[in-house]
């Protein structure tokens, strides 16, 4: 596998400026991927972009990534939909929902803004109810905590895989069956953990999922994934609906849908976002998940170890590195998490500092801000010392200032 971490990256151009430690936010594409949507828009600028040999061909290829992404997931390509983002799939999702007054929504405490701003204006528009469920001080749902919150009222159960703010990653599949059993829809939010570890809807048993392509599987920007459960596509409805997804019968004027989820996409599709995530796929198959997965452990429990070793150092969530993956959440003591970014991008080493909508974690910390450290496949440990190095001297001129 040495071969394979040492051509990542040479394909990770990226890597030839700046220790790159923020796929939490957007991973860099591998230059294939870039190659790729070059390669189409170029095609475009000589062609044209509705030549029609090439358009079929286009078309040809967006359906061939529907097949691709569905076997990267354990779905079938009539439950996949091409979105710009995460954001915009689980909206789709609340929107076609049909709600009642009084409807329950189960919002965990660990999500961000994209899994709550809609259900917060779906409570005003249409009277549902937001049930809040509190995770343990690292992060961490119990299933057992869900359960206890479904009533006869609740309707969706709706969290986040893998999260932003510490890594954790969360026991979907026990959740999911959890919800089945109750006769719950569930809707996992994957932006996080596509790409970083094996994902399976199959497996997880969930109804949607919804996800961006830019982070842990390295397409570009505006590239999103929605899925739906193929017996559930009938009953959400579209909430956005023209060319591409629908057609009028001639005869009564009536708006024919696909009973696929292509139902979802509305309008000219976003061809150069989907080229991107065709050749990410290809790319992560090509290195294999699994192989993935087992270097993203490896990596995260590396820079556990190494972070956890420097004095004045406070590591937030779990203690056990086999519970996350990826991301790394933490604070030096006297240097403003502000701060620390700013030093070391000044040393082309690249983290993020926010409060990442961590209200519970920074309200259990006593914290209004933290650094993250947002690993993925394509840094080295060598990238990881130049860091835990690099914020040595950081301490040492901050000391001295």
């Amino acid at each position: 596998m040495t071969n394979i971490w040492s051509q990542v990256q040479k394909d990770t151009l990226v890597s030839q400026h700046y220790a790159y430690f923020d796929t939490g936010a957007a991973a860099p594409p591998p230059k294939p991927v870039i190659d790729a949507v070059k390669r189409y828009l170029d095609k475009t600028a000589e062609q044209g972009t509705y030549l029609p040999s090439f358009r079929k061909q286009t078309y040809e290829q967006v359906e061939i990534c529907r097949q691709k992404l569905a076997a990267f997931i354990g779905a079938k390509p009539s439950e996949i939909a091409f979105t710009k983002n995460g954001t915009e799939s689980i909206s789709l999702i609340a929107r076609g929902i049909s709600w009642q007054a009084g409807d329950e929504v189960i919002i965990p405490d660990t999500e961000m803004l994209s899994n709550i701003a809609i259900w917060q204006l779906l409570a005003h528009e249409k009277g549902i109810k937001i049930i809040k469920v509190s995770a343990d001080s690292y992060g961490v749902l119990s299933p057992e905590s869900i359960e206890q919150a479904i009533t006869s009222k609740t309707k969706l159960i709706s969290f986040v895989a893998l999260s932003n703010i510490t890594g954790v990653i969360q026991p979907v599949q026990a959740i999911c069956e959890i919800a089945r059993k109750h006769g719950v829809l569930s809707h996992i939010s994957a932006s996080q953990a596509i790409g970083m570890y094996n994902v399976n809807v199959q497996k997880w048993q969930c109804d949607f999922m919804s996800s961006c392509g830019r982070k842990g599987l390295r397409a570009i920007e505006g590239s999103g994934i929605l899925f739906v459960r193929e017996s559930l596509v009938p009953s959400l409805t579209p909430t956005l609906v023209g060319w591409w997804n629908s057609s009028i019968d001639p005869q009564t004027g009536d708006v024919i849908l696909p009973q696929t989820a292509k139902r979802f996409e509305a309008g000219c599709p976003n061809v150069p976002a989907i080229i991107s995530l065709d050749s990410a796929l290809d790319y992560a198959v090509n290195i294999g998940i699994e192989q993935i997965e087992n270097r993203n452990q490896t990596l995260t429990q590396y820079a556990m170890q190494q972070l956890s070793q420097l004095s004045g150092v406070e590591i937030y969530g779990p203690n056990n590195s086999h519970q996350r993956i990826g991301i790394i959440p933490f604070n030096i003591n006297g240097i403003p998490s502000d701060v620390l970014m700013q030093k070391l991008e000044a040393k082309n080493i690249i983290i993020e500092s926010g409060h990442f909508m961590a209200t519970a974690i920074l309200k259990f910390y006593q914290i209004e801000k933290m650094a993250r450290l947002s690993i993925h496949y394509f840094n080295s440990e060598k990238e990881i010392d130049l860091l835990i190095n690099s914020i040595k001297k950081i301490k040492k001129e901050y000391s001295n200032d």
